[in-house]
């Protein structure tokens, strides 16, 4: 199953300084629902994390994966050609 395959840089339109993470629920200006949206993504994650650890404690997300085959070098008798 795969689940965070997604990577997500949202903002604000109106209050493009807007962390949820530094920011938290107190930093939305006049309940602004962009902003509110945000911090429920923002949220959200924080729970999947949570739950995906609890289900495999050994899980490392900041672990890259290991690619199967390294990138072949170009040949140089094909440079010439360009």
């Amino acid at each position: 199953m795969k689940i965070r395959s997604r990577k997500f840089d949202g903002r604000c339109g109106r209050h493009k300084h807007y962390s949820p993470a530094v920011d938290g629920q107190e930093g939305i200006k006049s309940g602004c629902p962009r902003c509110r949206l945000l911090f429920d993504i923002w949220e959200a994650s924080l729970k999947l994390n949570q739950l995906i650890r609890g289900f495999n404690p050994r899980h490392d997300d900041s672990r890259t994966p290991v690619k199967a085959e390294p990138i072949p070098e170009a040949d140089p008798r094909q440079m010439r050609l360009l």
